[in-house]
């Protein structure tokens, strides 16, 4: 049962249908606790900048493989199409590792680390054309480097762009195309080894769809609060209005655990016999 996942009291639409929601998708070390698992083999660990310290005045957080014989993964599930980004912040130990779009049927576009020529290389893989490479921007040693994928929608083709620090890749003519109505189904960071701090995942413009059964609606009001006004409130043309819900950073999704007071309006969109809604908006309450 979706909770249209706002909310820390149930909302139960008295339907039989799927609710999609776009937002943004964050998962942030620093939030998380030290020794909490995330994804395939994945674990949060806490250390100096410098690796070769292990007594330091500032201590940080990042997401590692949980051992020296396992290989770490992660897959966030969710439509991307249109126009999104995908942005990720890691010092890289210079093992083989890839951030892949992916399709239903396990084809889609990459960004891999291939030490041997030094490069990142953005290449198509079942989806689309073309091929970039790019390595100018990178920081050695202990730093930290920011990856970023764009995806632009044009009139008949969108185009995959990568950026290094801010640094487009080598050639800007060298892109990946690929057919403007392609949906990806899900995005999978892949090969994270020991030699490798993730500190955060930033995917913007992702949607999740879920299902709702029948039910009606609660009357408890949410947690915290004694007032009923609060409670979501469903006009007379489908949308939602959802005064008070608290949104949890660290997860990256709605949940009822989370710490963020937020406010947020969903609009109704219909399509060919199935119900959705959308995130129109939304706001931090103080």
């Amino acid at each position: 049962m979706r909770k249209v996942n706002l909310l820390s009291s149930a909302i139960v639409l008295a339907l039989s249908t799927q609710v999609t929601v776009a937002a943004d998708y964050l998962l942030d070390a620093s939030t998380l606790s030290v020794g909490s698992t995330v994804g395939e083999n994945l674990t949060v660990k806490e250390g100096c900048l410098d690796t070769t310290k292990t007594s330091c005045t500032e201590k940080y957080k990042w997401l590692t493989a949980t051992s020296a014989i396992k290989i770490g993964n992660l897959q966030v599930v969710g439509e991307l199409k249109g126009n999104f980004e995908i942005i990720v912040t890691l010092d890289a130990g210079g093992d083989p590792k890839s951030i892949k779009l992916l399709t239903t049927d396990n084809k889609g576009i990459s960004l891999s680390v291939k030490y041997v020529n030094g490069d990142w290389v953005l290449e198509s893989n079942g989806v689309g054309t073309g091929s970039a490479y790019g390595f100018s921007g990178w920081k050695g040693g202990d730093a930290f480097n920011e990856l970023k994928l764009t995806v632009q929608q044009g009139a008949t083709e969108s185009i995959v762009k990568a950026y290094i620090n801010g640094v487009p890749f080598n050639d800007s003519s060298s892109v990946v195309k690929f057919d403007k109505a392609q949906v990806f189904s899900r995005v999978a960071f892949e090969g994270f080894t020991t030699n490798d701090r993730l500190i955060d995942i930033k995917i913007r413009g992702i949607s999740t769809v879920s299902s709702c059964t029948g039910g009606s609606s609660t009357t408890t009001p949410v947690s915290g609060t004694t007032n009923t006004g609060n409670l979501p409130q469903i006009s007379a043309n489908m949308d939602i209005t959802i005064p008070r819900g608290l949104y949890s950073q660290s997860a990256g999704i709605f949940t009822p655990a989370g710490s963020i007071p937020i406010w947020a309006n969903l609009k109704y969109v219909p399509q060919g016999g199935q119900h959705f809604w959308t995130l129109t908006n939304a706001g931090v309450l103080p």
